[in-house]
């Protein structure tokens, strides 16, 4: 399957991988699976740091250069780019007219300076920085693939050894066959052939075949690939998913009626007859390398792939010719012969267009640039970057004479681009510190520093196939004694708009006009272009510069009665670049996320000292170059119940991106199926509110039945295009919510042996050119599983309220009635004491009464018998007590007023008495 994924979690319901289509096409399906490595965020690691004072770095760092490496590379790491230090890398421009071919030499093992003397040291590495200044770039560009010819793969027809080395090669792939169709096949002379094989009975030219690498269906070629491949296109091209070009077989070898000595077909990569429409289906070339012999059929990438050796083995030639004496001409070796394919292992880097960042196209191109042993994986970049890193680089040693400048006088020139860059940045940041001391001044205040001015640049290029308009923003500018592959130290994409054409050059004010639109929405703050960069032939820059000309003309004419101009107008400088300056600039982005162009800077550590650190030579924030989205079908795979492709990631959107998190429930997938049968022209629920109501009606134990059969029906698909393209499937439809029964008797199906999950999440991440990776989490458990678990965590989670609120209101409860009982005792013995010993130390002794109270706790009764035995009085209760007292006052009273009647009647009688 083309798009890449993961899997994670218990029981995981989906783990792909990337099919390598080569090894399918000619292996069968016993073919090895091979996986992308997802994206993390976009950051650059650096060197750690090392003990010792701030000087250059020595052999340590050159060793561990290696680790400098760009995240968003995802087939690179430190251990397997270490292991290719010592090899060139190779930059191919594959997609330009030429195919041009650069490189960038291998890392060099430097000495460290003497540790004893730290001066001498440093000595050294300045004398070191300034060979390296004097030497110029690294560099270097060793013309076009097969001169004239461009990237046309022409082999030898009607010739035994040529049909043998290309029957190996397919057979036996690229590791023990390449070799043999470079010497015997494969034509490299560099003359002008006729590109119609019906007229040439000698040879049989496969037409730039990168344009139909990774295509599925001849129906989703770009519009550039259908008027290259219209000659040998099948004249009735019903590919759809249901009517798929007629083949009868796809073995290596077919048998074949056709007298042509080329033409398409679509074959099958699992080893069905026919294509079913699915990802294993490809698009491929059938060749007729000898009339007396069976027709041969090739994939895009295994020709794409001849291509790529032979640009491999031309930079060997190129690098060795140089280098007489390196170990890498296998003369130098102990087994020449065993070293002849070496170059097989270097490590390639491409320039990608934008309108061709599709996930199926990159995966063939990685598929394709397999070495001998695949030690180390390429490296992709945006063509049009590649473009602007070249247009930077300062001209070759050569063409400076003598009459450098700087360290010793060996500082080469700056390229005419730098320069107009660094003179307007430095024109613009005195004129803003001017501006702002000037309202400083004024307002009596310190004057503030501005920003410093970010430059605009334009970058525009043309093939035969598509057009490339792209606008980054260049920042942290580097002087070239610290790095001189890289002036800037920042590039960042604005906007990035790429369309593929029979006939590029049309679109150019079209193309124009709409990334000015986007470069005012997305930084409307920024000014008119600093400059205009186009790249590409010398015969193509020629017409982009007169159809540019015009088209800021007509903009200037526009701008000039309006007050919301945005300054674009006939007065931006227009530059042209050499033809190799893709190639040049590929190598260097390649030799930089390789870590071999790096900037030195002195940081201070914790302890306070200054030691030296690595920092990637150039830092890359690009915009997408496509759009990705995704659609749902709740009906089984039903064509007409698929939603509309809903955009997850849109074009210029910063990448890498991701990951996109999407959640899928049995519950919620039950409630669009049921809506989706009562309404027949719906395929899904628009109202959020509405679906969450339903999706809850339908869990539970009695909605299991419905939730599984939402759940196996439950069909997802990613889409992926380019501007002005359609909606291209990535990869066959998903069924996120149904897995494989862990425990499959045999002969059982695999649709039979699918059961329903309750819920997944999806992830799916987009990485800077384009390549798509999903991942699956689930917890592996069936409908019944999670419902039954869902019931006992529900049970759980009230059980364990339940007693928590007992536990801790039982301790609230006993806290409370212990301090009621405390407090009544406490009353009780002061009571006793007010009673018994009245007028004592103890009476109205509240503390003594608590403090008796504490001391004799959980044994009172006792207490009380010790009083009761000192005092001789029973322990009463404090209300008993005042219920004795109520009855003797009531008892007084009584006898009170009897005795004040008995002393009125004495009284009366004394008197009279007396």
């Amino acid at each position: 399957m083309s798009l890449a994924t993961t899997s994670g979690g218990a029981g995981a319901g989906l783990a792909g991988g990337g099919l390598s289509a080569a090894a399918m096409a000619h292996g069968g399906p016993n073919a090895a699976l091979a996986t992308h490595t997802p994206p993390h965020n976009a950051q650059y690691s650096s060197i750690p740091n090392s003990s010792g004072a701030a000087a250059p770095p020595g052999t340590s760092y050159a060793a561990l250069g290696a680790d400098l490496l760009d995240k968003n590379q995802s087939f690179l790491n430190g251990k397997n780019v270490r292991g290719v230090s010592a090899l060139p890398i190779v930059g191919v421009d594959l997609y330009g007219d030429g195919c041009g071919v650069g490189y960038f030499g291998p890392m060099e093992k430097e000495e460290d300076g003497g540790k004893d003397d730290p001066d001498g040291g440093e000595m050294a590495a300045m004398m070191k920085a300034m060979q390296k200044v004097k030497a110029g770039t690294l560099a270097k560009s060793i013309g076009n693939f097969n001169g004239t010819i461009g990237t046309n793969v022409i082999l030898k027809k009607e010739n035994d050894k040529s049909y043998k080395a290309v029957k190996k090669y397919l057979t036996k792939g690229a590791a023990e066959g390449c070799g043999g169709v470079l010497n015997e096949a494969l034509v490299v002379d560099g003359k002008e052939i006729n590109e119609d094989e019906e007229n040439n009975n000698t040879v049989v030219v496969i037409p730039r075949p990168h344009l139909l690498m990774g295509a599925r269906k001849l129906s989703e070629i770009n519009p550039a690939a259908k008027c290259t491949f219209q000659s040998i296109l099948p004249k009735n091209n019903k590919d759809d998913d249901d009517n798929n070009n007629n083949n009868n077989n796809s073995p290596v070898i077919d048998q074949d009626n056709s007298t042509s000595s080329i033409s398409l077909t679509t074959i099958a990569l699992d080893g069905n007859s026919r294509p079913k429409g699915d990802d294993y289906d490809r698009v491929a070339f059938q060749l007729r390398l000898n009339s007396k012999k069976k027709l041969m059929t090739m994939l895009p990438e295994e020709a794409v792939g001849l291509i790529i050796a032979s640009c491999r083995k031309n930079v060997r030639d190129a690098y060795i010719e140089q280098h007489p004496e390196s170990e890498l001409n296998p003369q130098n070796a102990e087994d020449p012969e065993e070293e002849e394919l070496g170059y097989m292992d270097y490590p390639p880097a491409f320039a990608i267009p934008g309108w061709a960042c599709l996930d199926a196209t990159l995966e063939a191109l990685i598929d394709a640039a397999g070495g001998r042993s695949s030690i180390c994986g390429p490296s992709l970049h945006q063509r049009s970057i590649a473009a602007c890193v070249g247009a930077l680089l300062p001209p070759p040693v050569s063409a400076n004479n003598e009459g450098g400048r700087g360290l010793g006088g060996g500082l080469p020139p700056s390229s005419k681009l730098q320069k107009l860059l660094s003179d307007t940045m430095q024109t613009k940041d005195a004129a803003a510190a001017k501006e702002a001391a000037k309202e400083a001044a004024l307002k009596r205040e310190d004057p503030v520093e501005p920003d410093a001015f970010v430059p605009l640049v334009l970058l525009v290029g043309a093939t035969k196939e598509g057009i490339e308009m792209t606008a980054v923003q260049l920042s942290k500018p580097q002087s070239p004694d610290k790095e001189l592959h890289c002036p800037f130290g920042n590039i960042s994409v604005i906007s990035s708009v790429c369309y593929s054409s029979g006939d590029p050059l049309s679109l150019v004010n079209s193309t124009l006009d709409e990334l000015r639109e986007q470069v005012g929405i997305i930084v409307p703050e920024s000014e008119e272009p600093t400059a205009i960069v186009t790249y590409g032939t010398v015969a193509t820059q020629v017409q982009l510069a007169t159809k540019l000309k015009s088209a800021l003309q007509q903009y200037g004419k526009e701008g000039k009665h309006n007050d919301d101009w945005d300054g674009w107008d006939q007065d931006i400088p227009l530059m042209s670049t050499k033809e190799e300056c893709v190639p040049t600039g590929l190598a260097v982005l390649a030799a930089s996320v390789h870590g071999r162009v790096r900037l030195i800077v002195s940081v201070k550590g914790t302890d306070g000292k200054m030691r030296p650190k690595a920092k990637i030579g150039v830092a890359v924030q690009d915009a997408s170059t496509c759009a990705v989205a995704v659609s749902f079908n709740y009906f089984g795979g039903d064509v007409k119940k698929w939603t509309k492709p809903k955009v997850i990631f849109d074009f210029d959107r910063r990448v890498p991106a991701g990951p996109y998190h999407i959640d899928f429930t049995a519950a919620e997938c039950a409630a669009h199926f049921n809506h989706g049968k009562k309404n027949k022209k719906s395929c899904s629920i628009e109202d959020d509110h509405e679906l969450i109501e339903q999706a809850k009606s339908l869990e539970g134990s009695r909605g299991i039945p419905d939730r599984e059969n939402a759940a196996l029906q439950l069909r997802f698909r990613i889409y992926q295009k380019t501007r002005g393209g359609e909606w291209i499937r990535v990869g066959d439809d998903m069924r996120p919510l149904s897995m494989e029964h862990s425990q499959k008797d045999e002969g059982e199906s695999g649709e039979d042996n699918l059961v329903a999950c309750e819920s997944a999440v999806l992830e799916i991440s987009l990485n800077s050119v384009g390549l798509i990776t999903s991942g699956l989490i689930t917890n592996g458990e069936t409908i019944v599983q999670a419902t039954k678990s869902a019931r006992n965590s529900k049970l759980l989670r009230w059980g364990g309220i339940t007693f928590f609120v007992l536990f801790i209101g039982g301790f609230l409860i006993k806290s409370y009635v212990e301090e009621r009982v405390f407090e009544r005792d406490t009353q009780r013995v002061m009571a006793y004491y007010k009673h018994a010993a009245a007028n004592s130390f103890h009476d109205g002794d509240e503390r003594q009464a608590r403090y008796l109270v504490w001391k004799y706790k959980g044994k009172k009764e006792a207490l009380w018998r010790r009083l009761e035995a000192k005092y001789g009085i029973p322990v009463k209760h404090a209300w008993e007590w005042d219920d004795e007292e109520d009855e003797k006052a009531k008892e007084e009273d009584e006898t009170a007023e009897d005795l004040d009647g008995d002393e009125g009647a004495s009284e009366e009688g004394k008197g009279e008495e007396l």
